[in-house]
């Protein structure tokens, strides 16, 4: 009563602040709460007052009290809590007022609501995350560059994907390397309501087995030894509210897959060595050229993940068997490299017949490099058959108009590629071989250059 006759005076004041305002006594006894702390909580002062703050954590209402902090270490305290029916974000000042004899008579509590400020921190740490990222072999940037096709099949899958776009099931891409499995991605996150948000695009090959977990969920702060001080934020949890592309899905360990199975299931992510977990909206498309439904009977693919990754699943021929795509495909990237260069070239019509009757093994992006090739490299203002690689250009002709090391070349490329076909892991590939993961890789890389 003492307390209510003293604060009647300041009670307007109290009542107008847009802090929330908490009093206790020295027993820890709800005296007071003003109208700001409702609004922030969602709680009503009848609900509170004369309740002591143990019995309200009891109930649920609290999950600490910074009354009973204060209490205890007799002195100011400070913490920061979710409270309230919407778990708010608030910093929380408990402070003590001693009688004159140094007992506290009260503890007087300010409730400020930081949920906007620690939204905008949690998003200034995504956009540095995503700003390194750029940096990063990961991420994948919207390329604006058009590709058309003009087959039937591949006409069929952009119908598909010009349907299925603005929903947020997950696509399965299934077809050879380079035959265009990233560029149907980019289309299907373009033609979205998500395409203003991130596309992440991670290469599950790419990443070293032992890193792949931190990589895609995150950490927190001292999850493992080396681990940031400041924890990181996961590939996954960086795409919230877009897309995200993983590539070469197959490689990803059946650990990882458990994971990324709970994170389908839950639409929740939880960083590693962390308790909490995150609510995230992200829309999976996952690409591979290795016939997964064959590693689940084989048991090296999680059936359930299988079918999460199933919903939609899109099938990309090889570019041999679109020979409408292969024609028109040349034309493009001839003129789009001479205009990108600022070259005049013209091919020679005996040369692009001996495109059309390669078999493209490498699929677009082999066909892609081919034409930059021969545009950048050839002197000569009109390419003829002698420019072309001797790959293409010696179609039917004996090996042994190659040199020994051409030879070498393309008997090494003939068994890495049959002991690919063999093992639908990199990594299992690999260890076949009898070279390092990392090695074979790199040859990949640089044939697909060639």
């Amino acid at each position: 009563m003492l307390f209510l006759q003293r604060v009647i005076p300041y009670e307007k004041t109290i009542e107008f602040s847009t802090d929330g305002i908490y009093v206790v006594d020295g027993q820890g006894i709800t005296l007071y709460v003003n109208t700001a702390y409702e609004e922030i909580t969602g709680y009503a002062r009848n609900e509170l007052v004369g309740r002591h703050m143990r019995e309200l954590i009891n109930a649920g209402y609290f999950d600490q009290s910074v009354s009973l902090h204060v209490l205890e270490r007799k002195q100011q305290v400070t913490i920061l809590q979710k409270i309230g029916q919407q778990q708010k974000d608030v910093m929380v000042t408990g402070n003590p007022i001693f009688d004159d004899h140094n007992n506290i008579q009260l503890v007087v509590t300010s409730v400020r609501d930081i949920t906007q400020l620690t939204r905008m921190t949690n998003e200034l740490k995504r956009e540095r995350s995503r700003a390194k990222m750029n940096r990063h072999m990961y991420t994948f940037t919207l390329n604006k560059e058009h590709t058309f096709f003009l087959s039937p099949q591949m006409n069929q899958l952009i119908e598909t994907i010009e349907r299925i776009a603005d929903f947020p099931t997950s696509v399965l891409l299934l077809g050879p390397t380079g035959a265009g499995k990233e560029v149907l991605a980019n289309l299907i996150h373009s033609s979205s309501s998500r395409k203003d948000n991130p596309f992440i695009k991670i290469n599950c090959g790419a990443i070293p087995e032992n890193l792949i977990e931190s990589e895609l969920f995150g950490y927190s702060r001292g999850a493992f030894s080396g681990a940031s001080s400041d924890g990181k934020i996961g590939l996954l949890e960086l795409a919230d509210g877009g897309t995200v592309l993983l590539d070469e899905v197959a490689e990803l360990p059946l650990a990882v897959q458990v994971k990324l199975l709970r994170v389908l299931q839950d639409k929740h992510i939880q960083r590693l060595g962390s308790v909490k977990s995150r609510k995230v909206d992200i829309r999976l498309i996952s690409a591979t050229n290795k016939p997964l439904r064959k590693l689940v009977e084989e048991g090296r693919f999680r059936e359930d993940l299988y079918y999460r990754l199933q919903v939609i699943e899109l099938i990309i021929p090889p570019l041999r068997e679109r020979s409408e795509d292969l024609l028109a495909l040349i034309d493009y990237f001839f003129d789009y490299y001479v205009r990108q260069y600022s070259i005049q070239k013209m091919m020679d019509p005996a040369t692009k017949l001996l495109l059309l009757n390669y078999h493209w093994p490498g699929n677009v992006r082999e066909l892609k490099n081919v034409i930059e090739s021969m545009v950048v490299s050839v002197p000569a203002t009109t390419i003829e058959p002698d420019d072309l690689p001797r790959h293409l250009k010696n179609i039917g002709i004996n090996a042994s108009t190659m040199s020994l090391k051409e030879q070498l070349n393309e008997v090494e490329k003939r068994i890495v590629y049959k002991a690919l076909e063999d093992h639908p892991s990199l990594r299992q590939a690999a260890k076949q071989l009898g070279i390092d993961h990392s090695t074979l890789i790199k040859k990949l890389q640089k044939w697909e250059s060639c």
